[in-house]
């Protein structure tokens, strides 16, 4: 008998014990994570309503069991993504869940048809094949939640530079800079200008500054966009400064710097296009060609 396959099989069921025995164990909680969490300033500690209800989908639960057993340092999560999304980590980990045991009961399941009709299909080709499509599903639910967070966080960009011109016109308008904040936020009507909102709204209710609240928000969905007229506002309010001027100018150069951007997501698309039209040439121009080259070949 094989002593190699024997060892390597060995090891394998071995080692994934050991990242069962691993994932199933509590981690210790980071001492750093555990002081914030007791910080009275943090206006996440305030948390929506929606968010302490009872997930409805069976993913979300799925997930939420498995991260009250698997370790934080064992599974990561993009967190600040799924912060801007307004999905729960217990969400995103449901989701990889599923998608990673649909990609591994996938080609099980084809196999057992093929062999239902008589085929002969060795059992490691769809061991193997079934593996893959896990650890691809896995990761594929992570890329797409960046994609989309990457959408929106530009989407709250645009939305941030008309926040820009509407405190400072209220500013301009003698307003306070607390005052100044909250009327330009009850102006827009989309989910950024919601989401401006409610973190005024939370610094309000933690006794903070309404800066601090946009400013903590900007880090938390990682928009450092937003802790710009945050930081200006600090200014007026803690030195009384006139800030309409900067204000506008913050709001000019983010302009500009998405209108750079756009046109840089418009030059790589365009780009991409030129190996498709380049094929499509070709292969009309020798569907053409080729019957004429045949005739001259054959005469």
């Amino acid at each position: 008998m094989p002593v190699a396959p024997v060892l390597i099989a060995g090891a394998a069921v071995g080692g994934g014990v050991t990242m069962l025995v691993a994932g199933l164990s509590r981690g210790r909680g980071d001492l750093a994570d555990v002081i914030a969490r007791m910080d009275a300033n943090r206006i996440d500690l305030l948390a929506p309503q929606e968010q302490a209800e009872q997930p409805n989908d069976w993913r979300e639960r799925l997930g939420g069991w498995a991260l009250s057993r698997i370790s934080d340092n064992l599974v990561r999560l993009p967190r600040k993504e799924l912060a801007i999304l307004r999905e729960s980590p217990a969400l995103q980990l449901g989701k990889k869940i599923g998608v990673a045991l649909y990609g591994l009961l996938l080609p099980a399941l084809g196999t057992a048809v093929a062999i239902a009709g008589g085929a002969q299909i060795p059992f490691a080709i769809p061991g193997v094949v079934s593996l893959v499509f896990a650890v691809v599903g896995w990761f594929i639910v992570d890329v797409n939640a960046r994609q989309r967070a990457a959408e929106a966080r530009t989407e709250f960009r645009i939305a941030i530079a008309s926040y820009l011109d509407l405190v400072s016109l209220e500013r301009a308008a003698d307003a306070g800079p607390s005052e100044a904040l909250k009327r330009a936020a009850q102006v827009g009507d989309g989910w950024v200008f919601e989401r401006i909102r409610d973190a005024l709204l939370r610094a309000e209710l933690a006794g903070i500054a309404p800066w601090e609240g946009l400013r903590q928000l900007s880090q938390e969905i990682d928009v450092p966009e937003l802790g710009a007229p945050a930081d200006i506002i600090a200014i007026a309010g803690e030195e009384g400064a006139s800030v309409y001027s900067t204000l506008q100018a913050q709001a000019r150069s983010l302009r500009g710097v998405l209108l750079t951007d756009q046109q840089a997501h418009a030059n790589t698309a365009s780009e991409k296009m030129v190996v498709p039209v380049a094929a499509l040439v070709i292969i009309m121009t020798l569907y053409i060609a080729l019957p004429a080259m045949v005739r001259v070949i054959d005469s």
